[in-house]
């Protein structure tokens, strides 16, 4: 009796003397002060080209990679851009000057192009006034032509539309062939260039047809406005070009949202394994990550529950076991509380935590840290003698 005696008070005083850690834990995610931006696929789409190589430098504002649009070419969407560029900022006296080839594919931005191209006309009639020179049976006889030109201009349209379809017919034979095993690389090559061909030479029909479409309107509107005296306005006609300009130029911009994927930040690119051209991406499935080139010093992002945060401080001392580096065989990273968020997201409070020691382990090792990489942290908020716990007093 006295031996147990002897040891509980034993047992009471040094638990009155020895200290355990009071501890929060949450997830840490490894990070830098300029974080890696990482790169979902915005919508389902098929990868047409990839444009830059795993580990590559990048620019800001870079295209990563393109998705298919079977009614336009990327490579048409940037001369198109290119020459945007030259006109920014430009008067309707100089937008009129603004050339464009008729022979570019640029699917859902032809409609902007043609309403720019339509302005152009518009703005360049009223501020020559070059129709106003003519009397109504002048252009009435001018009206005449241009309709015989629109008929010839269909019959060859109708034309390049059948050859185009034959075309594309012989491309898909090609591509069976091929996925019989009877691959003919030249051939295949030549019937998708005749495709191209054919697109590119029906673009510039079309485009021929609509100038002498809009020619018989922009006549027949002068003839009317000789029978009510009314001409157009110079003013009115200079602001409707410089906003058909403006919507070409959010056109651009629109097609370059849904079928491209472009750097944020210069820095490294870091490709997902599976980004190829033709493999096949559901929306917000990631594409990329870039690491920027002057990300600064590396700190973690710690998430931990609401309950028990008022304890928090900066500079608390924080345990962190990386889930790729196990801590028994390679020990734990010190750190410490840097930042602590005021406001709480969805029950939880974030933290920034940084690393006096870099990636030092408590064995001496160095690990080596990669993009977000994540683990297990651990903020030691207090410490508390055995006897408190035993007691469960605070």
């Amino acid at each position: 009796m006295l031996l147990l005696t002897v040891l509980c008070g034993g047992l009471l005083l040094l638990s009155g003397l020895f200290y355990y850690p009071s501890t929060l834990h949450g997830t840490l995610t490894l990070t830098t002060v300029d974080p890696p931006r990482q790169l979902p696929a915005r919508r389902d789409f098929t990868i047409e080209q990839v444009l830059v190589q795993d580990q590559e430098m990048v620019q800001a504002g870079q295209t990563i990679l393109v998705a298919t649009d079977a009614r336009a070419r990327f490579e048409h969407v940037l001369a198109l851009e290119d020459r945007l560029l030259e006109y920014r900022g430009a008067t309707p006296a100089k937008l009129v000057t603004l050339t464009l080839s008729p022979r570019l594919l640029l699917g859902p931005i032809q409609e902007a192009v043609n309403t720019f191209q339509q302005q152009q006309e518009i703005y360049q009639n009223v501020a020559d006034r070059r129709l106003e020179g003519l009397t109504s049976a002048e252009l009435a006889n001018k009206i005449g032509a241009s309709e015989r030109e629109v008929r010839q201009l269909r019959m060859e349209r109708s034309a390049l539309e059948d050859r185009l379809a034959e075309a594309r017919m012989e491309v898909e034979r090609e591509e069976t062939l091929q996925g019989e095993g009877l691959r003919n690389e030249a051939r295949l090559a030549a019937a998708r260039e005749s495709v191209t061909e054919a697109e590119e030479q029906l673009q510039e029909q079309s485009a021929a047809l609509r100038s002498a479409s809009l020619s018989i309107e922009l006549m027949t509107n002068q003839i009317d406005a000789y029978r009510s005296g009314r001409q157009g306005s110079s003013r009115q006609a200079a602001l409707a070009l410089s906003q058909a300009f403006e919507e070409l130029q959010v056109a651009v911009a629109s097609w370059k949202r849904e079928f491209t994927v472009v750097s944020p930040v210069t820095g490294t690119v870091v490709l997902q394994p599976e980004i190829r051209p033709k493999t096949y991406l559901r929306e917000g499935q990631l594409v990329a990550t870039i690491l920027p080139a002057d990300a600064g010093q590396t700190i973690g992002r710690l998430t931990l529950p609401v309950r028990g945060s008022g304890r928090l401080s900066v500079g608390q001392p924080v345990i962190v076991a990386f889930d790729r580096w196990p801590a028994l065989e390679y020990g734990s990273v010190m750190g410490e509380v840097k930042a602590i968020g005021a406001v709480p997201v969805d029950g939880s409070i974030n933290l920034e935590v940084r690393f006096p020691n870099g990636l030092t382990t408590t064995t001496g090792g160095q690990l080596e840290g990669s993009p977000l990489m994540q683990g297990r942290a651990s903020v030691i908020v207090d410490r508390r003698r055995v006897i408190q716990r035993l007691l469960g007093s605070n």
